[in-house]
């Protein structure tokens, strides 16, 4: 008798986790769908900006060194 009260014990827990997941589930398909409409589907694109005349190749070439030497020593 007692693994029968066991056996319907565990199966209640069971049950009772798969809801709770099955819920949570629903819930957030439901807030995404719901800010996906909310949320236009395409942002503004960002305006690139121009190659800055203070960039020189002197500072991208300790860029790629500092760079480098980091990978190196990994």
């Amino acid at each position: 008798m007692e693994i029968e009260h066991l056996l319907l014990q565990s199966l209640q827990l069971l049950g009772l986790g798969m809801g709770a997941v099955f819920i949570i589930l629903i819930l957030l398909i439901g807030l995404i769908t719901i800010v996906s409409k909310i949320v236009p589907d395409e942002l503004p694109a960002a305006p690139t900006a121009a190659v800055s005349p203070a960039v020189n190749n002197d500072h991208i070439a300790a860029i790629a060194a500092a760079i480098h030497q980091y990978r190196k020593r990994r």
